[in-house]
């Protein structure tokens, strides 16, 4: 993959991922806050408990999908910032393993998982080809 198309990618993709990350901030903090509601309808604190740790999850996932998508469209504006861009492409990847060996183990289905980790796989290769240019040019990432 040569630069231009992993700046391509990172742009793309990172402009998605703000938008994906902020979507799921906000659906998480209102599912956070509805888990109560949750409980008191159907008086099953068990329900409303999941509610509020599904919303959780989606807020620490918002926040990384977020920060990572920021950080893909700086690199690929400037590739020597390409540094932080790359971890949170590793982190964006192993979180992405972590759900699909969850879902698998939980013999939930897998269909929106696997689109997501396709993409978590294109950043982390577009990251990591502009990463080695970098330090090949002699600017350390």
């Amino acid at each position: 993959m040569t630069v231009e198309t992993s700046n391509k990618i990172l742009k793309i993709f990172g402009i998605l991922g703000i938008i994906g990350g902020a979507l799921s901030l906000i659906l998480g903090l209102v599912a956070s806050f509805g888990g109560s509601l949750v409980t008191e309808a159907t008086e099953d604190e068990t329900a409303g408990f999941m509610v509020v740790f599904i919303g959780i999850i989606m807020v620490i996932s918002g926040i990384v999908s977020l920060i990572e998508g920021i950080f893909s469209v700086r690199a690929a504006k400037d590739n020597s910032k390409i540094g932080p861009a790359w971890i949170f492409a590793i982190i964006s990847l192993v979180m992405g393993i972590i759900t699909l060996v969850t879902n698998l183990t939980n013999g939930e289905g897998v269909g929106g998982t696997i689109p997501s980790l396709l993409i978590s796989i294109l950043i982390f290769v577009a990251a990591n080809t502009i990463r080695k240019s970098v330090k090949n040019s002699g600017n350390v990432a």
